[in-house]
């Protein structure tokens, strides 16, 4: 009893302590049990600030940015739950980006090239065509052939000639026994656009898209799966949100990320999460899916939040302990097949899952 206590206790507080940690400009609003999905984001949605009476259209009217989303499955339909904030984020239109037309075609190689007219938070480089959301690094060269990374950036402006590009803190390698450079930006500083575009992970519904992304895109270097499978474990969070994504692909230093959606391949900048270029896949899609390899991991359940603090519902995508997978990463990557019926409906759920987090629903 003294142990069962002790457990509760602990996760009550951890509750409260993640609760207080929100700031002011910062809410979670939720929906649960929801089976129309197309009409989610004109529902009205319960905590928060948004207290049954105001639906996500409501809140971004009002000046909310939409950080992340998280979506569960229920007994009943799904759970939504839905990070605002006040706060400036990197925002890209991902509808937008999916005509490319009169964009010269997406290269994962390096580009270096001088910056212009800097100000406190942007500059211009002479290289055009790219994609709004595109990044880089950009990098201080010094005359005894030392260099040093300073800042982040992405595009926000693209013509044929030219590009407008923001100014971001890199913070990619925190490491807080090192110090931390205070070194500005100034003119003809060297920007390597598309930084570590070549190394990517990769989500799919299954191997056959694993195997088939992975001969398209042969230069591209795929953080294998059990790695990602392995901080899903360690954060007890079987279907990772875009926050969890972005913030494992910065850790591993990968450039991009890439979705397998169906028969066509997303590819996604991994610091600014805009949507670079998607491709068509040749694989059998509807007789192979699977639930994404990463998540069939035995003995990964929802926590039993709602009975421990009831009051803290918007909590309730916190996950239970992990239950022990001793299977081989060939074993966790190719074997788990499923019933006809669990394969539908399971494949309609990831679908619609990664195309909200894309933005693309």
């Amino acid at each position: 009893m003294m142990k069962k206590a002790s457990i509760k206790l602990l996760l009550a507080s951890s509750a409260i302590l993640f609760a207080n940690s929100v700031s002011a400009d910062t809410t979670i609003c939720y929906k649960k049990d929801w089976t129309s999905p197309s009409t989610i984001e004109k529902t009205k949605l319960d905590g928060g600030v948004c207290k049954g009476e105001l639906s996500l259209i409501d809140m971004k009217k009002n000046g909310w940015k939409l950080k992340d989303i998280k979506i569960t499955s229920s007994d009943k339909g799904l759970n939504y739950q839905y990070v605002l904030t006040t706060d400036e984020i990197i925002k890209v239109d991902n509808k937008a980006a999916l005509n490319t037309k009169n964009k010269r075609p997406l290269s994962f190689k390096q580009m270096k090239t001088k910056i212009t007219n800097v100000t406190n938070n942007s500059a211009t480089i002479n290289i055009g065509n790219l994609r709004v959301g595109q990044s880089g690094i950009i990098v201080r060269e010094y005359e005894d052939g030392q260099k040093l990374i300073i800042s982040n950036a992405y595009v926000t402006k693209t013509s044929q000639n030219n590009s407008q590009i923001k100014l971001i803190a890199f913070n990619d390698l925190k490491q807080e026994a090192i110090p931390t450079s205070k070194t500005k930006v100034q003119e003809n500083d060297t920007l390597i656009l598309n930084y570590m575009y070549d190394k990517s992970l990769l989500i799919t519904p299954s191997q056959d898209a694993f195997q088939v992304a992975r001969a398209k895109f042969r230069y591209n270097t795929f953080l294998h799966s059990d790695i990602f499978a392995a901080k899903l474990k360690t954060i007890r969070e079987p279907l990772p949100s875009k926050t969890t994504i972005q913030d494992f692909a910065i850790e591993q230093n990968l450039g991009t990320i890439f979705f397998i959606i169906k028969n066509r391949a997303y590819v996604v900048d991994s610091k600014t999460f805009a949507l670079l270029d998607s491709y068509t896949l040749a694989y059998n899609y509807l007789d192979t899916e699977k639930m994404p390899f990463y998540t069939r991991i035995e003995g990964i359940e929802e926590a039993p939040f709602d009975g421990i603090l009831k009051s803290i519902t918007e909590l309730s995508f916190l996950k239970d302990i992990f239950g022990d997978d001793e299977r081989s990463e060939e074993e966790i990557l190719l074997e788990g097949e499923m019933k006809k019926d669990e394969i539908v409906t399971k494949n309609d759920m990831y679908n619609d899952y990664y195309k909200s987090i894309l933005g693309l629903k």
